[in-house]
């Protein structure tokens, strides 16, 4: 009998522990789920800000190298510029200066860069030159690599590869045109009509342009020694460019997206960094995609300003 009565206690007190524990687990379960819940909200949002992130740090790291060497060599004034060039009808030659604004394909304001640069290429003079004429030959310590210049040669180039700067030319900003070139012997001519001194030891640098703008949901530029636009970044939405040469600067808005498709559009992150009339579109367009605001600063060391310089020294010159 005894036995029998403990181990109906047992059974008693073992099915209220059930019943508690049941009702614990009710109780918690609602806490857990919206615990891992809001786990995995952060874990889905930090990769896609991790993704969209990736995709602005690759399109910054395009625009770097040819917004430093932006207009080195080159007259930065919008006239003298297309006058330096031989004052030809075809692009980059007739742009308003070597850095530009305007509206791209896209169809929103200011988003289309043009960019006109130099590079340093792989030869450099072993003599110092001088020419009292616009016309001038240059020593180099070696032959040009392949594809640094053009296959034929004149007077006034369309080929941007037959185009050169020196950083050391006086007086500065004036691009040179090869127009001819035998072994290690290169002869150029400036269209501004200037005579003109280089140091020895200087570099070659050599004309590069490109364009660069975003639409389709995808970044493009177009580098003016291939043919065609080429696709760079892939989720680039849009990006703008505000433009101040007078403090040598551009201001870089970049909008980019993450991969997950959300029910609803969400609220655009970061858009405190953007001016309003830029956002206006995509709010009311909106967007399921999760969507990541940027804005960078760039700087352009090498867009001197130089025409004065120039002018004065051509004033100088004439009256001797």
């Amino acid at each position: 009998m005894c036995g029998q009565m403990k181990s109906h206690k047992n059974k008693a007190f073992f099915l209220i522990e059930l019943v508690v524990s049941i009702g614990i687990m009710l109780i918690m379960t609602p806490l857990f789920i919206s615990a891992v819940k809001i786990a995995v909200d952060r874990i889905d949002i930090d990769t896609e800000h991790i993704k969209a992130h990736k995709r602005i740090s690759r399109a910054e790291s395009l625009l770097k190298a040819p917004l430093f060497y932006c207009g080195l060599g080159m007259p930065v004034d919008a006239s003298i510029y297309k006058a330096a060039f031989g004052s030809q009808k075809f692009d980059p030659f007739r742009w308003d200066g070597p850095i530009s604004v305007k509206k791209g394909p896209s169809g929103f304001d200011n988003s289309e860069l043009r960019i006109s640069f130099a590079r340093p290429g792989s030869t450099k003079l072993t003599r110092m030159t001088q020419s009292e004429t616009p016309d001038g030959v240059v020593d180099l310590h070696k032959f040009p690599d392949q594809n640094e210049l053009g296959d034929t040669y004149s007077n006034n180039s369309p080929d941007i590869r037959n185009w050169v700067l020196f950083p050391s030319t006086f007086p500065p900003s004036t691009p040179f045109c090869v127009t001819g070139l035998n072994k290690k012997t290169m002869s150029v001519k400036n269209n501004l009509g200037r005579s003109f001194s280089i140091s020895r030891g200087d570099r070659v640098h050599h004309m590069r342009a490109m364009c660069v703008y975003s639409h389709n949901d995808c970044l493009y530029t177009k580098d003016f020694r291939t043919s065609g636009a080429q696709p760079r970044i892939k989720g680039i939405i849009d990006i703008r460019f505000d433009l101040d040469i007078e403090n040598k600067l551009v201001k870089v808005y970049i909008l980019a997206r993450g991969d997950r498709l959300y029910d609803s559009p969400k609220e655009i992150e970061g858009r405190e960094e953007w001016p309003e009339e830029y956002l206006r579109q995509w709010d009311e367009k909106g967007s399921r995609y999760k969507l990541f605001a940027s804005k960078t600063v760039l700087y352009l060391p090498n867009l001197i300003g130089s025409d004065v310089i120039c002018e004065e020294y051509i004033n100088a010159t004439e009256q001797f």
